[in-house]
């Protein structure tokens, strides 16, 4: 008797070992925060502690439920801020203007200053990578009656930082706004040597001083 084997019966023998060996996926790669993606979450993050402290109820009755959000001072990122700053407000039931003409007598003001913003990135003298910082201080002011009556007040500092390849800053930072350029420092070797020479020199004299006594 001659025995025959059909393609079909083959491709039932593997399937059990296809099973139980799947075959390796490439590992998904997490995208690299881009220079603005990183201030955005600093400031939002600056934000939201500035805003924890703030009683709701009190701009509800002092203001008819309207807040105006106005800056104090020109910076580049003013439009930024004050974008999240209405998003926050807004998502805290209140009704937020940000052109003074339509506000009424007896609206709630909410003034925000942008002290320091701006995103600096450190190496080392090896190494392909560089550690990326971004700081933000936000100053926010509340006038429930008019400018003249502050109610609160406050100045928050954050920053965050993360590890991206040094051959990348380039590609990450945004070149139409100054405060998402990246500072970069890298240590040279005069800064590495400087403080050894000192030291040597430091000891030297030490020497001598003891020797000579």
């Amino acid at each position: 008797m001659i025995s025959q084997t059909f393609p079909g019966t083959i491709h039932l023998l593997l399937l059990p070992l296809l099973i139980s060996f799947p075959l390796p996926s490439s590992p998904a790669t997490t995208p690299i925060p881009t220079n603005m993606d990183l201030i955005v979450a600093t400031i939002e993050e600056a934000t939201d502690r500035a805003l924890t402290n703030l009683d709701d109820r009190d701009m509800l009755a002092d203001g008819g439920g309207t807040v105006l959000v106005v800056s104090q001072s020109k910076h580049d990122a003013n439009w930024l801020v004050e974008h999240v700053l209405i998003d926050r407000l807004l998502q805290r039931g209140l009704e937020v203007l940000s052109d003074s003409s339509s506000a009424v007598a007896g609206n709630a003001r909410l003034a925000f200053r942008v002290l320091e913003l701006g995103i600096r990135a450190t190496s080392g003298l090896r190494g392909s990578t560089a550690t990326r910082e971004s700081h933000a201080t936000l100053a926010l002011q509340l006038s429930a009656r008019g400018e003249e009556t502050i109610t609160w007040q406050d100045e928050t500092t954050v920053f965050r930082e993360d590890s991206v390849p040094k051959d990348q800053l380039d590609l990450l930072q945004d070149s139409s706004y100054d405060f998402a350029k990246t500072e970069l420092e890298e240590e040279t070797w005069s800064k590495f040597a400087e403080p050894v020479i000192v030291s040597t020199v430091l000891g030297g004299l030490i020497y001598l001083f003891f020797s000579n006594r």
